[in-house]
């Protein structure tokens, strides 16, 4: 329930814009707002992870780190989060806003959405150190706040909303979650009296790898770019659908598994297995089931509800993007394993070889089957991505569980 509540916002709201506001307005935002979503998925993810994978592994052997390793530890992440915004925000505002041809009015509203991830990113770790001590309904829920206050916005002002009012909607809601957040971890995340620093070192090789597989986005939107005009408002759309699924099955089922699985490496050899099989099961079963399910739904929706042009294109990407769920879970579970075996350094390999992968099969579906052909492709990718993860994880991670259970 707190991953379905969580997530209901920021599945709303390319539909909820695009009736308000139409597909070239609408089409600005989405592409503003990509450069917040690409960034929160380099720097927010890598630092919520890297927080639970080694609170997590500190907590199995009772070794916990006390205020000033903390204080430490979040100086460290603040640096991190503030120089990759920066830098790679930069880079992608000047991308986005050449290709479009229209940089003076991108730019502002995209530079003002670059507070989104710099608040988040902050407030990732306060999130990382919760869920390692397994308080995980309050973080989960927060995760809504940033597209709550712009969806408000939007039906309160309706068509005249102007875009840098809904990019600030954007940073007030992350503010709030970045408040709580610090609130809960101050009364919450008891202090050990371990004074050795927390390793962030695989935070670089975290977000290396998670800035080469947004390559993916990055291409799919440039591609697009060329399609006739709601091309990506119809993408966007298609992509809220697939991973709203996707974020539910993840926060639902798979992020309360990580604190189970962060002490493989204190956790007797046999347990450890059995934990893995047991869940990795459960989720596949769990997947397979909302993939199916997900993609006739978007199939018979259009011939039920009348629904906007733009809105029928999305369903349609969105039915054969359901079809790649179970393999975009076990490519999710495979990498987060590996962060617990701290083997991040493969994580960018990974990365370089899908953003190839990735532009090359745009490429041919786009040419074979137009925009469509941007979906096709995707599928096809995270098949060939999902075995390769699971072929690599099946050597290197049996030596770590019970490593170090004695």
């Amino acid at each position: 329930m707190a991953a379905a509540t969580a997530l209901l916002p920021g599945f709303a709201f390319p539909f909820v814009l695009s009736w308000f506001l139409g597909a070239g307005d609408a089409d600005q935002m989405l592409l503003a707002g990509s450069v917040a979503l690409t960034l929160t998925s380099v720097v927010g993810n890598a630092v919520e992870l890297n927080s639970v994978s080694e609170l997590g592994g500190r907590l199995g052997q009772s070794v916990m780190p006390d205020r000033q390793a903390l204080r430490r530890y979040r100086a460290r992440i603040t640096a991190f989060v503030c120089g990759a915004t920066l830098v790679v925000g930069s880079l992608l505002i000047a991308f986005y806003g050449a290709q479009r041809g229209s940089f003076g009015s991108f730019a502002p509203l995209a530079l003002t959405m670059l507070s989104v991830p710099l608040l988040g990113g902050i407030a990732s770790a306060r999130s990382g150190e919760l869920l390692a001590r397994g308080y995980i309904v309050v973080p989960v829920l927060l995760q809504s706040c940033r597209t709550v206050v712009p969806i408000v916005l939007l039906v309160l002002n309706g068509p005249q909303t102007p875009l840098a009012l809904l990019a600030a909607g954007f940073a007030a809601g992350e503010l709030v979650r970045l408040a709580v957040l610090t609130a809960m971890s101050r009364t919450r995340v008891g202090c050990g009296s371990s004074s050795a620093d927390i390793p962030t070192n695989g935070l670089y090789w975290q977000s290396g790898s998670a800035l080469t597989s947004q390559t993916g986005p990055i291409t799919d939107r440039f591609f697009l770019s060329t399609a006739p005009a709601g091309a990506l408002s119809s993408y966007e759309m298609a992509d809220k659908l697939f991973f709203a699924a996707v974020q539910l099955i993840s926060l639902g089922f798979l992020t309360r598994r990580l604190t189970g699985w962060a002490q493989l490496p204190t956790m007797e050899p046999t347990l450890g297995r059995s934990l893995l099989r047991t869940d990795g099961l459960f989720l596949l079963i769990v997947s397979t089931v909302a993939g199916l399910l997900g993609s006739l739904t978007c199939a018979l929706t259009p011939h039920v509800v009348q629904l906007p042009v733009v809105w029928r294109q999305g369903f349609l990407w969105a039915q054969i993007l359901f079809l790649s769920i179970p393999f975009t879970l076990a490519t999710m579970c495979c990498s987060r394993l590996l962060i617990i075996a701290r083997r991040q350094r493969l994580l960018i390999r990974f990365a370089l070889l899908t953003g190839v992968g990735n532009a090359l099969l745009d490429w041919i579906f786009f040419t074979l089957y137009g925009a469509v052909g941007i979906a096709i492709a995707t599928v096809v990718l995270r098949v060939i991505s999902a075995a390769t993860y699971a072929i690599v994880l099946r050597r290197v991670l049996p030596p770590i569980i019970g490593s170090e259970s004695q």
